[in-house]
Protein backbone atom coordinates (compact mmCIF):
# COMPACT_ATOMS: atom_id res chain seq x y z
CA UNK A 1 0.00 0.00 0.00
CA UNK A 2 1.19 3.18 -0.93
CA UNK A 3 2.78 5.80 1.36
CA UNK A 4 -0.13 8.40 0.85
CA UNK A 5 -2.28 5.82 1.27
CA UNK A 6 -0.86 4.28 5.05
CA UNK A 7 -1.22 8.19 6.05
CA UNK A 8 -4.77 8.42 5.36
CA UNK A 9 -6.11 7.77 8.76
CA UNK A 10 -9.74 8.65 8.28
CA UNK A 11 -12.36 8.43 5.07
CA UNK A 12 -11.92 12.11 5.33
CA UNK A 13 -8.40 11.92 3.94
CA UNK A 14 -9.12 9.36 1.60
CA UNK A 15 -11.82 12.44 0.77
CA UNK A 16 -8.93 14.79 0.30
CA UNK A 17 -6.34 12.46 -1.83
CA UNK A 18 -9.18 11.44 -3.70
CA UNK A 19 -10.12 15.30 -4.35
CA UNK A 20 -5.99 15.85 -5.58
CA UNK A 21 -6.31 13.15 -7.93
CA UNK A 22 -9.62 14.01 -9.84
CA UNK A 23 -10.08 16.65 -12.17
CA UNK A 24 -12.68 19.51 -10.54
CA UNK A 25 -15.70 17.82 -12.45
CA UNK A 26 -15.40 14.44 -12.11
CA UNK A 27 -14.87 14.84 -7.97
CA UNK A 28 -17.72 17.26 -7.80
CA UNK A 29 -19.73 14.46 -9.45
CA UNK A 30 -18.81 11.88 -7.09
CA UNK A 31 -18.99 14.25 -3.59
CA UNK A 32 -22.13 16.44 -4.51
CA UNK A 33 -26.17 16.28 -3.57
CA UNK A 34 -29.25 17.49 -5.28
CA UNK A 35 -30.39 21.20 -5.12
CA UNK A 36 -29.09 23.32 -1.56
CA UNK A 37 -27.66 19.81 -0.30
CA UNK A 38 -30.01 19.48 2.13
CA UNK A 39 -30.45 16.22 2.64
CA UNK A 40 -26.56 15.46 2.25
CA UNK A 41 -25.91 17.44 5.53
CA UNK A 42 -28.73 15.58 6.77
CA UNK A 43 -27.46 12.52 6.62
CA UNK A 44 -24.20 13.14 8.47
CA UNK A 45 -25.53 15.26 10.80
CA UNK A 46 -27.77 12.59 11.76
CA UNK A 47 -24.91 10.60 13.02
CA UNK A 48 -22.87 12.91 14.17
CA UNK A 49 -26.39 13.64 16.71
CA UNK A 50 -26.40 10.21 18.13
CA UNK A 51 -24.67 9.15 21.08
CA UNK A 52 -23.91 5.60 22.47
CA UNK A 53 -23.11 4.75 26.37
CA UNK A 54 -19.88 2.87 26.87
CA UNK A 55 -19.99 -0.17 29.28
CA UNK A 56 -16.63 -0.94 30.79
CA UNK A 57 -15.23 -3.57 33.38
CA UNK A 58 -15.74 -5.92 30.43
CA UNK A 59 -13.70 -8.82 29.15
CA UNK A 60 -13.02 -7.22 25.75
CA UNK A 61 -9.90 -8.59 24.42
CA UNK A 62 -11.35 -10.88 21.67
CA UNK A 63 -13.92 -8.86 19.45
CA UNK A 64 -15.59 -10.38 16.11
CA UNK A 65 -17.01 -8.09 13.85
CA UNK A 66 -18.19 -11.04 11.81
CA UNK A 67 -22.45 -11.19 10.63
CA UNK A 68 -25.23 -12.07 8.32
CA UNK A 69 -25.98 -10.04 5.52
CA UNK A 70 -28.55 -11.13 2.45
CA UNK A 71 -28.07 -14.57 3.49
CA UNK A 72 -24.55 -14.55 3.71
CA UNK A 73 -21.98 -14.54 6.22
CA UNK A 74 -19.67 -11.32 6.17
CA UNK A 75 -16.77 -10.08 7.99
CA UNK A 76 -18.35 -7.08 8.96
CA UNK A 77 -22.13 -5.56 8.95
CA UNK A 78 -21.04 -3.25 5.76
CA UNK A 79 -22.50 -3.57 2.11
CA UNK A 80 -20.32 -1.72 -1.29
CA UNK A 81 -22.96 -0.06 -2.52
CA UNK A 82 -23.73 0.17 -6.07
CA UNK A 83 -22.35 3.47 -8.05
CA UNK A 84 -22.86 3.97 -11.84
CA UNK A 85 -19.97 4.67 -14.09
CA UNK A 86 -17.04 3.74 -11.51
CA UNK A 87 -14.96 3.92 -14.11
CA UNK A 88 -15.28 7.71 -14.22
CA UNK A 89 -12.87 7.67 -10.43
CA UNK A 90 -10.83 5.32 -11.33
CA UNK A 91 -9.45 3.01 -14.64
CA UNK A 92 -9.55 0.07 -12.95
CA UNK A 93 -13.39 0.29 -12.29
CA UNK A 94 -15.75 -1.52 -10.57
CA UNK A 95 -13.14 -4.52 -10.82
CA UNK A 96 -11.29 -3.01 -8.37
CA UNK A 97 -13.91 -2.29 -5.76
CA UNK A 98 -15.05 -5.98 -6.56
CA UNK A 99 -11.66 -7.74 -5.58
CA UNK A 100 -11.24 -5.50 -2.20
CA UNK A 101 -14.55 -6.33 -1.06
CA UNK A 102 -13.30 -10.32 -1.17
CA UNK A 103 -10.09 -9.34 0.49
CA UNK A 104 -12.06 -8.09 3.22
CA UNK A 105 -15.21 -10.72 2.65
CA UNK A 106 -17.74 -7.80 2.32
CA UNK A 107 -20.76 -8.08 -0.23
CA UNK A 108 -20.31 -5.94 -3.34
CA UNK A 109 -22.99 -4.29 -5.61
CA UNK A 110 -22.92 -3.51 -9.23
CA UNK A 111 -24.84 -1.06 -10.53
CA UNK A 112 -26.82 -1.29 -13.55
CA UNK A 113 -25.30 1.86 -15.16
CA UNK A 114 -21.50 0.50 -13.65
CA UNK A 115 -18.87 0.35 -16.76
CA UNK A 116 -17.89 -3.46 -15.68
CA UNK A 117 -19.82 -6.22 -16.54
CA UNK A 118 -21.45 -9.23 -14.19
CA UNK A 119 -19.33 -12.01 -15.89
CA UNK A 120 -16.21 -9.33 -15.46
CA UNK A 121 -16.89 -8.80 -11.37
CA UNK A 122 -17.35 -12.79 -10.83
CA UNK A 123 -13.98 -13.29 -12.41
CA UNK A 124 -12.61 -10.72 -10.25
CA UNK A 125 -14.55 -11.38 -7.12
CA UNK A 126 -15.48 -14.48 -4.94
CA UNK A 127 -17.22 -12.10 -2.55
CA UNK A 128 -20.82 -12.18 -1.98
CA UNK A 129 -22.48 -10.09 -5.04
CA UNK A 130 -25.90 -7.95 -5.57
CA UNK A 131 -26.93 -6.80 -8.49
CA UNK A 132 -28.30 -3.49 -8.85
CA UNK A 133 -31.18 -3.01 -11.51
CA UNK A 134 -32.88 0.23 -13.12
CA UNK A 135 -36.61 -1.02 -14.02
CA UNK A 136 -36.93 0.83 -17.39
CA UNK A 137 -40.16 0.81 -19.53
CA UNK A 138 -38.76 -2.39 -21.38
CA UNK A 139 -38.63 -4.62 -18.30
CA UNK A 140 -37.25 -7.16 -20.57
CA UNK A 141 -34.07 -5.39 -20.12
CA UNK A 142 -34.29 -5.96 -16.26
CA UNK A 143 -35.26 -9.28 -16.78
CA UNK A 144 -32.31 -10.34 -18.78
CA UNK A 145 -29.49 -8.32 -16.99
CA UNK A 146 -31.23 -10.49 -13.55
CA UNK A 147 -30.66 -13.73 -15.02
CA UNK A 148 -26.97 -12.58 -16.47
CA UNK A 149 -26.47 -11.48 -12.95
CA UNK A 150 -27.63 -15.02 -11.80
CA UNK A 151 -25.75 -16.72 -14.10
CA UNK A 152 -22.36 -14.72 -12.88
CA UNK A 153 -23.04 -15.74 -9.48
CA UNK A 154 -24.57 -12.78 -7.62
CA UNK A 155 -26.85 -14.10 -4.71
CA UNK A 156 -28.80 -11.02 -4.70
CA UNK A 157 -30.60 -8.62 -6.18
CA UNK A 158 -31.39 -4.46 -5.18
CA UNK A 159 -34.21 -2.82 -7.13
CA UNK A 160 -33.17 1.21 -7.00
CA UNK A 161 -36.65 2.35 -6.64
CA UNK A 162 -36.18 6.71 -5.94
CA UNK A 163 -34.91 7.39 -9.51
CA UNK A 164 -38.67 8.68 -11.42
CA UNK A 165 -36.73 11.68 -12.43
CA UNK A 166 -33.24 12.13 -12.07
CA UNK A 167 -32.37 15.09 -9.07
CA UNK A 168 -31.29 18.37 -9.72
CA UNK A 169 -27.34 18.31 -9.28
CA UNK A 170 -26.47 21.80 -9.82
CA UNK A 171 -22.97 22.44 -8.54
CA UNK A 172 -22.38 19.27 -11.06
CA UNK A 173 -24.15 20.36 -14.06
CA UNK A 174 -22.88 23.53 -13.92
CA UNK A 175 -19.24 22.04 -13.92
CA UNK A 176 -20.36 19.87 -17.10
CA UNK A 177 -21.26 16.80 -15.19
CA UNK A 178 -23.27 14.49 -16.63
CA UNK A 179 -23.48 14.94 -20.59
CA UNK A 180 -25.26 16.50 -22.08
CA UNK A 181 -24.60 19.21 -19.29
CA UNK A 182 -22.22 22.04 -21.27
CA UNK A 183 -18.75 22.08 -19.78
CA UNK A 184 -17.26 25.24 -18.73
CA UNK A 185 -13.26 26.46 -19.31
CA UNK A 186 -12.45 25.73 -15.94
CA UNK A 187 -13.85 21.99 -15.61
CA UNK A 188 -11.71 21.48 -19.32
CA UNK A 189 -8.82 23.05 -17.72
CA UNK A 190 -8.90 20.89 -14.68
CA UNK A 191 -9.25 18.24 -16.84
CA UNK A 192 -5.92 19.28 -18.20
CA UNK A 193 -4.30 19.91 -15.35
CA UNK A 194 -4.76 15.88 -14.35
CA UNK A 195 -2.45 14.25 -17.05
CA UNK A 196 -2.65 10.75 -15.46
CA UNK A 197 -6.60 10.38 -15.01
CA UNK A 198 -6.82 11.57 -18.39
CA UNK A 199 -4.39 8.98 -20.12
CA UNK A 200 -5.95 6.56 -18.32
CA UNK A 201 -9.77 7.68 -19.07
CA UNK A 202 -8.51 7.87 -22.55
CA UNK A 203 -6.63 4.61 -23.37
CA UNK A 204 -9.55 2.69 -21.55
CA UNK A 205 -12.36 4.46 -22.63
CA UNK A 206 -14.69 3.63 -20.09
CA UNK A 207 -18.34 3.40 -20.75
CA UNK A 208 -21.32 3.53 -18.36
CA UNK A 209 -24.54 1.04 -18.59
CA UNK A 210 -21.67 -1.66 -20.58
CA UNK A 211 -24.30 -4.97 -19.28
CA UNK A 212 -26.70 -2.98 -21.19
CA UNK A 213 -25.85 -2.46 -24.57
CA UNK A 214 -22.98 -3.83 -27.00
CA UNK A 215 -21.40 -0.57 -27.50
CA UNK A 216 -21.37 3.10 -26.19
CA UNK A 217 -24.79 3.93 -26.17
CA UNK A 218 -27.05 7.24 -28.08
CA UNK A 219 -28.15 9.62 -25.81
CA UNK A 220 -31.70 8.37 -26.72
CA UNK A 221 -31.01 4.52 -25.74
CA UNK A 222 -29.50 5.50 -22.45
CA UNK A 223 -32.65 7.68 -21.66
CA UNK A 224 -34.87 4.82 -22.92
CA UNK A 225 -32.92 2.08 -21.04
CA UNK A 226 -33.12 4.81 -17.42
CA UNK A 227 -35.15 4.46 -14.56
CA UNK A 228 -39.29 5.46 -15.25
CA UNK A 229 -41.78 7.11 -13.61
CA UNK A 230 -44.32 3.91 -14.43
CA UNK A 231 -42.45 2.11 -11.95
CA UNK A 232 -44.82 0.82 -9.35
CA UNK A 233 -44.73 -2.39 -7.37
CA UNK A 234 -46.53 -4.64 -8.79
CA UNK A 235 -43.50 -4.96 -10.87
CA UNK A 236 -41.37 -5.89 -7.61
CA UNK A 237 -43.79 -8.90 -7.69
CA UNK A 238 -43.24 -10.07 -11.27
CA UNK A 239 -39.59 -9.82 -10.79
CA UNK A 240 -39.85 -11.37 -7.29
CA UNK A 241 -41.84 -14.94 -10.12
CA UNK A 242 -38.08 -14.62 -11.46
CA UNK A 243 -35.85 -14.05 -8.64
CA UNK A 244 -35.75 -17.21 -5.54
CA UNK A 245 -32.47 -15.45 -4.04
CA UNK A 246 -32.69 -12.13 -1.54
CA UNK A 247 -34.18 -9.26 -3.09
CA UNK A 248 -33.79 -5.80 -1.45
CA UNK A 249 -35.54 -2.45 -2.51
CA UNK A 250 -33.37 0.67 -2.27
CA UNK A 251 -34.58 4.21 -1.90
CA UNK A 252 -37.77 3.12 0.20
CA UNK A 253 -38.35 6.23 3.52
CA UNK A 254 -41.87 5.70 5.09
CA UNK A 255 -43.48 3.09 6.42
CA UNK A 256 -45.63 3.09 3.96
CA UNK A 257 -43.54 1.81 1.27
CA UNK A 258 -41.38 -0.38 3.10
CA UNK A 259 -44.51 -2.29 4.34
CA UNK A 260 -45.54 -2.42 0.59
CA UNK A 261 -42.17 -3.36 -0.41
CA UNK A 262 -42.84 -6.29 1.91
CA UNK A 263 -45.89 -7.61 0.58
CA UNK A 264 -44.80 -7.46 -2.84
CA UNK A 265 -41.27 -9.88 -2.37
CA UNK A 266 -38.77 -7.46 -0.85
CA UNK A 267 -36.38 -9.56 2.04
CA UNK A 268 -34.34 -6.37 1.90
CA UNK A 269 -35.04 -2.78 2.65
CA UNK A 270 -32.21 -0.29 2.37
CA UNK A 271 -33.20 2.93 3.58
CA UNK A 272 -32.05 5.14 1.45
CA UNK A 273 -32.19 9.03 0.08
CA UNK A 274 -29.40 8.59 -2.56
CA UNK A 275 -27.01 9.72 -0.57
CA UNK A 276 -28.83 13.04 -0.69
CA UNK A 277 -28.29 13.08 -4.56
CA UNK A 278 -32.42 13.00 -5.67
CA UNK A 279 -34.94 14.42 -2.87
CA UNK A 280 -33.61 17.59 -1.13
CA UNK A 281 -36.26 17.67 1.12
CA UNK A 282 -35.70 14.06 2.47
CA UNK A 283 -35.08 12.87 6.07
CA UNK A 284 -31.50 11.10 6.74
CA UNK A 285 -32.33 7.31 7.03
CA UNK A 286 -30.94 7.10 10.70
CA UNK A 287 -33.76 9.04 11.63
CA UNK A 288 -36.35 6.89 10.07
CA UNK A 289 -34.79 3.64 10.83
CA UNK A 290 -36.71 2.87 14.47
CA UNK A 291 -40.05 3.01 12.83
CA UNK A 292 -38.92 1.24 9.80
CA UNK A 293 -37.60 -1.47 12.09
CA UNK A 294 -41.13 -1.36 14.00
CA UNK A 295 -43.14 -2.18 10.95
CA UNK A 296 -41.04 -4.62 9.07
CA UNK A 297 -37.86 -5.45 10.91
CA UNK A 298 -39.31 -8.79 11.92
CA UNK A 299 -39.96 -9.97 8.13
CA UNK A 300 -37.04 -8.43 6.36
CA UNK A 301 -33.44 -7.30 6.72
CA UNK A 302 -33.22 -3.32 6.84
CA UNK A 303 -29.78 -2.04 5.57
CA UNK A 304 -28.80 1.66 6.04
CA UNK A 305 -27.76 4.21 3.38
CA UNK A 306 -26.16 7.52 3.51
CA UNK A 307 -23.71 9.43 5.97
CA UNK A 308 -21.94 6.39 7.00
CA UNK A 309 -17.80 7.93 7.45
CA UNK A 310 -17.21 5.86 10.26
CA UNK A 311 -16.98 2.55 12.05
CA UNK A 312 -18.58 3.69 15.16
CA UNK A 313 -21.74 4.96 12.40
CA UNK A 314 -22.26 1.21 11.79
CA UNK A 315 -22.59 0.42 15.49
CA UNK A 316 -25.18 3.08 15.75
CA UNK A 317 -27.51 2.57 13.06
CA UNK A 318 -26.88 -1.57 14.63
CA UNK A 319 -28.12 -0.13 17.85
CA UNK A 320 -31.03 0.97 16.26
CA UNK A 321 -32.04 -1.83 14.98
CA UNK A 322 -30.55 -2.05 11.52
CA UNK A 323 -28.84 -5.15 9.99
CA UNK A 324 -26.07 -3.62 8.03
CA UNK A 325 -24.97 -0.09 6.52
CA UNK A 326 -24.44 0.43 3.28
CA UNK A 327 -21.23 2.30 1.80
CA UNK A 328 -20.84 4.10 -1.38
CA UNK A 329 -18.94 7.61 -1.36
CA UNK A 330 -16.44 6.39 1.28
CA UNK A 331 -15.27 3.74 -0.94
CA UNK A 332 -15.21 5.62 -4.29
CA UNK A 333 -12.83 8.05 -2.67
CA UNK A 334 -10.63 5.07 -1.72
CA UNK A 335 -10.96 3.72 -5.40
CA UNK A 336 -9.68 7.49 -6.74
CA UNK A 337 -7.13 7.58 -4.06
CA UNK A 338 -5.60 4.56 -5.48
CA UNK A 339 -7.69 1.85 -7.13
CA UNK A 340 -7.81 -1.47 -5.59
CA UNK A 341 -5.22 -0.32 -2.47
CA UNK A 342 -7.47 2.07 -2.08
CA UNK A 343 -10.54 0.54 -1.55
CA UNK A 344 -8.57 -1.86 0.97
CA UNK A 345 -7.63 0.91 2.41
CA UNK A 346 -11.17 2.21 3.45
CA UNK A 347 -12.54 -0.77 4.20
CA UNK A 348 -9.31 -1.17 6.44
CA UNK A 349 -10.19 1.91 8.82
CA UNK A 350 -13.93 0.64 8.90
CA UNK A 351 -12.78 -2.55 10.73
CA UNK A 352 -9.99 -1.01 12.65
CA UNK A 353 -12.68 1.62 13.98
CA UNK A 354 -15.53 -0.90 14.34
CA UNK A 355 -13.19 -3.34 16.23
CA UNK A 356 -11.56 -0.11 18.22
CA UNK A 357 -15.38 1.48 19.26
CA UNK A 358 -17.13 -1.93 20.26
CA UNK A 359 -14.24 -2.45 22.78
CA UNK A 360 -15.20 1.05 23.81
CA UNK A 361 -18.68 0.01 24.72
CA UNK A 362 -18.20 -3.35 26.22
CA UNK A 363 -19.74 -5.37 23.10
CA UNK A 364 -17.43 -8.60 21.38
CA UNK A 365 -20.01 -9.45 18.76
CA UNK A 366 -21.88 -7.63 16.29
CA UNK A 367 -25.60 -8.89 17.53
CA UNK A 368 -24.70 -7.63 20.98
CA UNK A 369 -25.03 -4.40 20.34
CA UNK A 370 -28.54 -2.98 20.36
CA UNK A 371 -31.30 -0.46 22.01
CA UNK A 372 -29.29 -0.22 25.13
CA UNK A 373 -26.84 1.45 24.14
CA UNK A 374 -28.46 4.44 22.66
CA UNK A 375 -28.24 7.82 24.23
CA UNK A 376 -30.65 11.14 23.07
CA UNK A 377 -29.86 12.71 19.98
CA UNK A 378 -28.61 16.28 20.33
CA UNK A 379 -28.70 18.99 17.61
CA UNK A 380 -26.53 19.27 15.16
CA UNK A 381 -28.05 21.50 12.78
CA UNK A 382 -25.45 23.72 12.08
CA UNK A 383 -23.05 21.29 10.81
CA UNK A 384 -21.79 20.85 7.29
CA UNK A 385 -19.06 18.47 6.89
CA UNK A 386 -20.29 16.61 3.36
CA UNK A 387 -17.11 14.44 3.20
Amino acid sequence: MSRQLNNCVNIEDLYRLAKRRLPAPMFEYLRGGAEDELALQNNRNAYSGLQLIPNYLRDVSSVDTSSRVLGCDVAMPIVLAPVGFTGLFHHHKEVAAAAAAEKYQVPYSLATWGSSTPEEISAASSAAKMMQLYIPSDRERAYVLAERAKAAGFSALCVTVDTPVHGNREKAWRMGMPPPAKMPISSILSILSHPRWLYNFIKNKPTAGVSLFDQAPSPQEMLAAGPTADLVFEDISRLRERWDGPLAIKGVLSVEDASLAVEHGASAIILSNHGGRQFDAAPAPLDLLPAIVDAVGDRAEIIVDGGIRRGVDVLKAIALGATACMIGRPYIYGLAAGGQLGVERALQIFKEELQRNMMLMGVTRIDDVDSRFVHAQVGTANQSALY
